[in-house]
């Protein structure tokens, strides 16, 4: 009715679907707040009801809250600015939490490096002695009695080299151990 009465009754309203989607919205609910309007003997609103959004929540003494008005430009600025410092400060405060779990991570790497590096140093060390003994165990088990008196000199030489470290080595119990025994 209202939108007739606004076009002069030139135009018809078609768009019912719209109306049933927002009939129900703030700006067009029907609050009455006067006598009865007629026009061409058609009256705008019923006596309980009014189609006029101009009569709804626009009014001063409307029961329904009005919107709060935005913010101005300035003062959005000032918000915004207050904000952007508070917002700097955390991401500083991450950027500081993120360096701290990576110095972290990084100190475990270097400490498991370190750990690898010891475990690979004592590995290369027994390997090491591993070889030794087992030169020294062909050296002491060498046949000479085909050789000649020089190949044998060296060999003799090699094999008091062989005791000589294993006398002065203490790493527990040796099978030449008897020959520091004062008792013998």
């Amino acid at each position: 009715m209202w939108f007739g009465a606004i076009g002069g009754g030139k135009k018809s309203f078609t768009h019912h679907e719209c109306w049933e989607v927002v009939k129900y919205c703030k700006r067009f609910i029907i609050i009455p707040t006067g006598p009865d309007v007629v026009l061409n003997e058609t009256p705008l609103r019923d006596s309980t009801t009014s189609d006029s959004p101009l009569d709804s929540p626009m009014s001063e003494d409307s029961p329904i809250q009005k919107e709060p008005r935005p913010i101005g430009r300035k003062a959005a600025k000032a918000k915004k600015a207050g904000n952007s410092s508070n917002h700097n400060s955390k991401f500083l405060e991450e950027i500081a939490r993120q360096n701290a779990i990576r110095i972290e991570m990084e100190q475990k790497r270097q400490d498991m490096e370190v750990a690898i590096q010891a475990e690979c140093a004592q590995e290369k060390e027994y390997l090491r002695k591993k070889d030794i003994e087992k030169t020294d165990r062909e050296t002491m088990a060498m046949d000479t009695s085909h050789m000649s008196p020089e190949t044998k000199q060296y060999w003799k030489l090699e094999r008091r080299d062989v005791m000589r470290r294993r006398l002065f080595q203490d790493d527990g119990p040796s099978n030449t151990d008897w020959l520091n025994d004062q008792n013998h």
